[in-house]
């Protein structure tokens, strides 16, 4: 497809997620709308800015206050600025957590996903975190880490969202590739926001270098966010004290079955469209995952722009 179609398909996939965009979004997160194996070409940002102010873009999507959208949605452009003041509290609120977080036994790595790392906020939403943790702990680790926020009233149960920590993504260190390789996983990984475990998130970058083939300029980040915590002597001396206490294969297996048993009970694992994992690698709790919502969306609004073209 050629560049204005991969903008015009950009423009509608985020259009679909009510995110409008800037043409520097546009051009980083750039969707090669028909994709093989090979990784498609990537284009320069003066590429994409050249082609967004051609007459014929122009007559196809609308721009207002530098952002980009669908024609007839320009209440998106106030909305997204009005969730990014509310992101960044929330992210604030996050970091100051993870400064704790990042002390409990088996940690290797904690990210913000979903649509506060989009800069979507809500005064009543949750926090997404993506959580890496040491291979052989997982059910050790999951355990401690869920024990520790619900004690502090930061994990989200019930109807207790706002604020609170949403843990359904849980994974080992040695098993950081994204399950389902499709564009609305590549989409949520290229916004993951790291906050604790660097080389963690590095590793975890170059292991789905298949993001690659859907949106030809992803690249490995280089300059962490402002919201990412250093290591320091003292956290890394703590929690390798917490985990030599902890560290007991015994443990692990007790836990590992114990907790098994309680989410092959729960209805959500057998729902319909759901995708439940609980394996000694992967701890994944989707029962009503977004992907092909946003999917079928995406395919009317680009299916429309291709009539007016």
């Amino acid at each position: 497809m050629s560049l204005s179609g991969n903008i015009l398909a950009t423009v509608a996939y985020y259009d679909a997620l009510d995110q409008p965009v800037t043409s520097f979004e546009i051009w980083k997160h750039l969707i090669a709308e028909e994709h093989d194996s090979a990784r498609p070409q990537s284009v320069s940002l003066g590429e994409v800015t050249g082609m967004l102010g051609e007459r014929d873009m122009l007559d196809r999507i609308a721009f207002q206050d530098g952002f980009y959208f669908l024609p007839g949605r320009p209440g998106l452009v106030p909305g997204r600025i009005a969730a990014e003041k509310i992101a960044v509290s929330k992210l604030r609120r996050i970091r100051r957590l993870t400064a704790v977080l990042r002390l409990m036994p088996f940690i290797r790595m904690i990210g913000v996903t979903g649509s506060l790392a989009m800069k979507k906020g809500k005064g009543d939403s949750d926090w997404d975190l993506f959580i890496a943790l040491r291979a052989g702990r997982i059910w050790t680790g999951r355990t401690i880490l869920t024990g520790f926020l619900h004690g502090v009233g930061k994990r989200r149960h019930g109807n207790k969202t706002k604020d609170r920590a949403c843990l359904n993504y849980f994974v080992t260190d040695d098993y950081l590739t994204v399950m389902t390789e499709d564009l609305f996983s590549a989409n949520e990984y290229t916004f993951l926001i790291p906050l604790y475990g660097r080389e963690t998130f590095r590793r975890f970058e170059l292991k789905n270098r298949w993001i690659a083939r859907l949106k030809p300029d992803f690249l490995p980040t280089e300059a962490l966010p402002l919201w990412y915590l250093q290591d320091s002597k003292a956290t890394k001396s703590f929690r390798s004290a917490m985990e030599r206490i902890f560290d007991s294969d015994v443990l692990e297996s007790w836990l590992g079955e114990w907790q098994k048993r309680k989410i092959m009970r729960n209805p959500k694992t057998r729902q319909e469209g759901g995708h439940i994992e609980a394996t000694d690698q992967a701890l994944v709790f989707l029962p009503n995952p977004h992907g092909p919502r946003v999917y079928e969306q995406f395919r009317k609004r680009l299916g429309e722009l291709r009539l007016k073209g």
